[in-house]
């Protein structure tokens, strides 16, 4: 008698799977396929995520008021989450969603700092429920490795049930890729008109690195909705790439597109003079996914670089002008860098606890 569960034909499709992706050929058809099936609906989803903005905005200013927590211990949760992120290989949706998730819990619920690393974790279980596949979200026991066994099975249960009934139960928000992944198909015949797959790929890896980078530094990650940061990571990866796009026309286009201004030429300047600023300052989790030598994505954060050297020496030759040849001020130029030590580093000292936060 056959057994009716998905498991026993997983080996099966990965294996199927497999071998249709080294079909090229395969891979341009499935692809066309979809943006032929979602063209006719892509108005209708852009606005909605456009409308679910507002309403999944953490709030800063609470978020300063916490009494035991604050935003310098905030890169080094989001650095160890990103390092387990990629170790399951889950969804590039997850972290995004993950970071919300916290931000927005952070502000309306008082959070101790013994369970700053309890909320992470279970932050990102409940994004992987809801993004992953089923073989990919970790195991109560899988999570309990992850924190050292600072935490037991009971409190995460608790903790999610907590954050879900705080959270009114909504879980989702408009990433970063869906708006990226709705500007890019904009401009198939556009400013991307005419570039390859694999140069299309780039922009949009490029993009979501600039995006997954933004979300450690408050300062910007804070200021801008997302797709702000989606539309201001896409045009500075066709920057990075060489394509040179207008952006009045640009701008333009999308605001008639969407019916409201996501972004202008002012409010650009601005969110791109403070992205330049840090864009090759990765916390170790992204340096190790997108710096390593050996790694697949070398020679994109290499021109990454090239590019940010390019625009910060001449925004110092600019600023020097400002300067007497008998001053002593130096232009800094760099925000500091969020760097941790292990990736264990939030469960040193952490005392097993009984109770989640209030």
């Amino acid at each position: 008698m056959m057994i009716n569960s998905p498991d026993q034909f997983h080996q099966t499709r990965m294996n199927q799977s497999t071998i249709r992706s080294i079909k090229k050929e395969l891979i341009q058809m499935e692809r066309k396929s979809h943006e032929q099936s979602i063209d006719e609906y892509k108005e209708e989803m852009i606005e909605h995520l456009l409308g679910m903005e507002p309403s999944t905005q953490p709030n800063l200013s609470l978020i300063q008021q916490q009494p035991e927590i604050n935003l310098r211990m905030r890169p080094l949760l989001l650095d160890f989450l990103m390092d387990v992120i990629n170790k399951l290989n889950l969804s590039k949706s997850t972290f995004p969603l993950t970071v919300n998730l916290i931000d927005r819990y952070c502000s309306i619920r008082i959070v101790k700092k013994q369970h700053y690393q309890l909320l992470g974790l279970t932050s990102l279980w409940i994004s992987c429920k809801n993004l992953d596949s089923k073989f990919k979200i970790p195991s109560l026991n899988d999570l309990c490795k992850m924190c050292c066994n600072c935490y037991d099975k009971k409190l995460f249960l608790e903790m999610e049930n907590h954050v879900l009934k705080s959270l009114n139960w909504l879980i989702t928000c408009p990433t970063f890729d869906s708006f990226i992944e709705f500007f890019i198909n904009y401009e198939y015949n556009g400013v991307l008109a005419g570039l390859l797959n694999s140069q299309i790929d780039d922009i949009n890896r490029i993009s979501i690195y600039i995006c997954e980078l933004i979300q450690f530094y408050p300062n910007i990650y804070f200021n801008y909705n997302s797709s702000q940061i989606a539309l201001t990571s896409f045009i500075t990866s066709l920057k990075i790439l060489n394509i040179k796009p207008n952006l009045s026309n640009l701008f333009s286009k999308f605001d008639k597109i969407l019916n409201q201004e996501i972004l202008n030429t002012n409010s650009f300047s601005q969110c791109f003079n403070l992205l330049i600023k840090i864009l090759k300052c990765p916390p170790p989790s992204l340096k190790l996914k997108y710096f390593n030598d050996d790694g697949k994505y070398i020679n994109l954060m290499k021109k990454l670089i090239l590019f940010t050297n390019d625009n910060l020496n001449s925004k110092l030759v600019c600023s020097t002008k400002n300067y007497t040849s008998s001053g002593t001020t130096t232009p800094k130029f760099y925000p500091t860098t969020p760097t941790s030590n292990n990736i264990m580093v939030l469960t040193v000292n952490w005392p097993k606890q009984e109770n989640p936060v209030s």
